[in-house]
């Protein structure tokens, strides 16, 4: 007895933020941020409460640091987009180690011109300057490379992260309206040849199923735009379906042949809410696959809301003797889809079963709460 089930792996959860946060340019506010700090921490080294101003024109002086300092961040972070990615290493490592010199000259040049450095309060000669600042900036300036280039790959990766995300979704939803549209012709296709055997014997009951028909088409047309639907919405699509199954029944048998079993809580048809057309098509595999000829049953369908929040719903039907084409052999595109919506709808959440043998088809479907 083959048994074939599906259950999707469950997909990662996503932390959700503002948009606006999305939008804001974190690697350079966290730059601005870090410039800030040792500014302030600087400030704080020279000035104390009891101590007096040791420098008249230190916002001045960390200005300008802080724009050569930036000058050499942003080197870095204009020249990765076009010379690393494109792993031109060469001349970016080339140009990065041109700016680095060219940021100590620059740094060097500034404390000389600011005389930060004296010895018994007097200046000394710029030999002096380089000897004693060259080490120091040459370390501070790797460091700014190193922080620019982490920053912005990092920055890189969230962006793409994001852009990837926002593609799979569109590529989700698209996906969802594709299969929602072929399910359409797939219920009318199969529908339209229970009315034309109708009206092949004449069928007296031939102008109630096409009644029938139209309000299901109805259902179709405007309810299953929505994303998600009452319960009873679809319990009473069902319904409609099956009627349309019983006219092709003898009327003695046809109130027993198919028995619908429905057991909710009391409000539950109306304030659970699942995606519509989503049991249709184990329904429809069961009068395409299944022996109208079996007795006393044809199908037994049940539907049960658990207390734990899952939504059970089974069919079985009785196939013709000796089997039969599979519901997978059979060819038919309304289970594989079935499965590609449970997948997208519900992953890591739900449980398709299917049970073969000799005489019977039995189809289970559990979906969970998230």
């Amino acid at each position: 007895m083959p048994v074939l089930s599906s259950a999707a792996r469950p997909l990662r959860p996503r932390v959700w933020l503002p948009p606006f946060l999305k939008r804001l340019p974190w690697p350079h506010l966290a730059w601005l941020a870090l410039l800030l700090y040792f500014d302030v921490q600087l400030r704080l080294l020279r000035v104390g409460p009891l101590l007096p101003a040791l420098e008249e024109h230190f916002w001045v002086n960390a200005l300008l640091t802080d724009l050569l300092d930036s000058g050499l961040f942003y080197l870095n972070w204009w020249l990765m987009p076009r010379l690393f990615v494109r792993h031109r290493l060469l001349a970016y490592g080339g140009v990065l180690l041109a700016g680095l010199l060219g940021f100590v000259a620059l740094r060097i040049g500034l404390s000389v011109l600011l005389e930060e450095v004296k010895r018994d309060g007097v200046s000394q000669p710029v030999a002096f300057y380089v000897q004693v600042l060259q080490a120091y900036y040459l370390l501070l300036g790797g460091l700014i490379l190193l922080l620019s280039f982490f920053l912005r790959l990092a920055g890189d990766f969230l962006r793409e992260r994001e852009n990837r995300r926002e593609l799979e979704q569109q590529h989700l939803r698209t996906e969802l309206a594709l299969l929602k549209t072929q399910l359409h012709p797939h219920f009318l296709f199969n529908t339209l040849n229970n009315i034309y055997s109708l009206t092949l014997n004449r069928s007296a009951q031939a102008p109630q199923a096409v009644l029938r028909l139209a309000e299901l088409m109805r259902y179709q047309l405007y309810d299953s735009a929505a994303d998600l639907v009452p319960l009873a919405r679809e319990i009473s699509h069902l319904r409609g379906f099956l009627d349309l199954q019983l006219l092709r029944l003898p009327p003695d048998v046809a109130d027993e042949a198919i028995q619908l079993t429905v057991l909710l809580p009391p409000g539950a048809e109306y304030a659970y809410q699942l995606p519509p057309m989503l049991l249709l098509p184990l329904v429809e595999n069961a009068f395409k696959h299944g022996d109208l000829a079996a007795r006393p049953h044809v199908a037994q369908l049940a539907l049960q809301l658990e207390e734990s929040g899952h939504l059970r719903f089974s069919v079985r039907n009785q196939v013709a003797e000796g089997g039969g084409p599979t519901l997978e052999e059979a060819g038919g595109m309304g289970l594989t889809n079935l499965r590609r919506r449970l997948a997208l709808l519900y992953p890591g959440r739900h449980t398709l079963s299917v049970i073969q043998n000799q005489t019977e088809y039995y189809v289970t479907l559990t979906l969970r709460p998230a």
